[in-house]
């Protein structure tokens, strides 16, 4: 029997359905859509070190692998952790509506652990175990839990989407063999922590109502919305002092409608604002390295698929649905 589970937006997840749709339910909770941004700045941080040579495509395939089920990871335990929040903000992952059961979600995160550090070495990439740790440190452990719960703090957060940003794209520099530059890497890494100003937004009215202290809740939308309009002003200007049409093009592209949203104090202006400069920062990268646009497009058309059946959202979206 199909029971629907109503949530605060509306939608609802169906408990039950086809095989195929069910084995998704694996795949999605990860929440894959957030992936890819930072999937870009590892693929950003690889383009900045000016690599000649490519790298095979099946050692790639590894490497994102690894990646991949690192995001993972720290996805599902930052769902573990905001149970409570996500349904408030009327969030339907899997999760927060218990469609999957605690022994899945235990078996799920083995398998992730493991994969990690397998696809690293069967990649020949070992030695960066060091920066996935860090990396899995920042965003899977510190920003999720208690004593030190980043999320918690007005500048944690944003403290850790910064130095997150650093390691991804020092990573991507790494794989390449040639260390990063500093002033190459500091427009990504304001344009990274702006948008993770704009992203907590939209989860404004839950975090107040658990107690949470993220920059929107103690700073206020307005303060929120004035301090990423700045951070992507400093990204296009340096990205256009660095010559570095990947990073400044997608910024000044959102520009417009983030002043507007920011005059209107339109919270849903600015996360559109947010959504169109993280896709042209994606696409952008993906005209250096066209592969990943058709990952892109097979993602978006499984996604929209797949969330439109299992939850009646129209998801991935522009909008604030």
């Amino acid at each position: 029997m199909i029971q629907v589970n109503p949530s605060k937006n509306g939608a609802s997840v169906l408990f039950g359905g086809a095989v195929p749709v069910r084995l998704l339910d694996s795949f999605f909770i990860l929440r894959p859509t957030l992936m890819f941004p930072l999937v870009t700045m590892i693929l950003a941080g690889h383009h900045l070190a000016a690599v000649q040579d490519s790298l095979a495509w099946e050692r790639w395939m590894l490497l994102m692998t690894s990646m991949c089920a690192m995001f993972g990871l720290g996805y599902l335990l930052n769902q573990v952790r905001d149970k409570k929040c996500d349904l408030d903000n009327g969030k339907l992952f899997l999760l927060s509506t218990g469609v999957l059961s605690r022994k899945h979600l235990i078996i799920e995160a083995v398998l992730l652990g493991i994969t990690v550090p397998a696809a690293l070495y069967l990649a020949g990439y070992e030695r960066l175990i060091v920066w996935v740790i860090a990396m899995f440190l920042i965003g899977g452990i510190l920003y999720n839990f208690t004593p030190v719960s980043l999320q918690n703090s007005p500048l944690g957060g944003l403290l850790a989407g910064v130095a997150g940003c650093w390691l991804l794209l020092r990573f991507g520099s790494v794989v390449a063999g040639y260390p990063g530059e500093w002033y190459q890497e500091i427009p990504y890494i304001i344009a990274f922590g702006s948008a993770c100003l704009l992203t907590d937004l939209l989860d404004r009215d839950g975090d107040v109502e658990n107690g949470k202290k993220k920059f929107a809740v103690v700073y206020g939308i307005k303060a929120t919305m004035i301090a990423s309009l700045a951070g992507f002003h400093l990204t296009a200007g340096w990205g256009l002092y660095n010559h570095d049409m990947v990073i400044a093009i997608p910024a000044i592209i959102s520009l417009p409608i983030l002043w507007i949203g920011c005059i209107k104090n339109d919270v849903s202006l600015a996360v559109i604002a947010n959504k169109i400069a993280i896709f042209s920062l994606s696409v952008a990268v993906g005209i250096v390295y066209p592969v990943y646009l058709v990952v892109i497009g097979i993602y978006y058309l499984l996604a929209r698929w797949y969330y439109a059946r299992r939850m009646g959202l129209r998801y991935p979206t522009f909008g604030v649905e």
